[in-house]
């Protein structure tokens, strides 16, 4: 009998949990999660115990969460409830052995007060680590996967949707972050057009969404809630499909 998880699982019973994930590192994992969050209007949790990016996307790096006998109380912003360690350590780095990640996204799932809410949006560590394996033992959940159509990515990507295959878990949605670039009245591929990512999701029938990069996202880092570019409106394609 484990408390801790068993609190974790009944805490997010009946609720549907997309987590949002990627192979490898620098695809904009965090701005797609983060984005999906203010699209769906759902609580986020950031599980990225590391990178921590959501914080500083929200602009709420360092203010703490109030945490009382129920649980730990959101930090909303821009009418999106946020949990994040961040919101525990501060605006610190954090240094986990991996024996203890496990608990520590328990402890985060298990006490997070989600209130009525339906949906929860999860913003994963890049990889398959400690992080994804305690999700799994908690929550039943819904992967959408973050790639670029750089050729580095395929191999991840591959290795990834495999796993979570083999879960049980099919992905709901790939995600082509940062496929293209509109300049001049034409489209610039800087990345290269990704064929690969797009065998890969035909071969294993998984939606896409190309999303575009748009130069003027930088902007509002730190206030990501009142971004509605063309990043967003590709984000609101991608929320009908998941």
């Amino acid at each position: 009998m484990r408390p801790l998880l068993e609190r974790a699982r009944e805490n997010l019973r009946g609720r549907r949990v997309l987590a949002v994930m990627a192979g490898k590192g620098g695809v904009g994992k965090s701005v797609i999660a983060a984005l999906l969050a203010t699209a769906r209007k759902a609580p986020l949790i950031d599980l990225d115990l590391f990178g921590m990016a959501v914080p500083k996307l929200f602009g709420v790096a360092g203010r703490l969460h109030e945490v009382g006998k129920e649980g730990i109380e959101p930090i909303e912003v821009g009418g999106v409830r946020i949990f994040s360690v961040g919101g525990i350590v501060g605006d610190r780095y954090v240094v986990l052995p991996g024996a203890y990640q496990g608990g520590v996204v328990e402890a985060l799932l298990a006490f997070a007060k989600l209130g009525d809410a339906r949906e929860v949006v999860v913003d994963m560590p890049p990889g398959m680590g400690e992080e994804l394996l305690s999700l799994h033992r908690v929550a039943d959940f819904t992967p959408i996967l973050v790639t670029t159509p750089s050729a580095a990515s395929h191999g991840v990507v591959k290795h990834l949707i495999d796993y979570l295959l083999e879960l049980g878990k099919r992905p709901a949605a790939v995600v082509m972050n940062m496929a293209y670039v509109k300049c001049d009245g034409g489209v610039v591929y800087p990345f290269g057009k990704g064929e690969e990512v797009k065998k890969l999701v035909e071969m294993y029938k998984i939606p896409l969404t190309e999303v575009p990069i748009d130069p003027r996202l930088e902007d509002y880092i730190g206030e990501i809630y009142s971004y509605r570019g063309i990043v967003y409106e590709a984000i609101q394609t991608l929320s009908k499909v998941i």
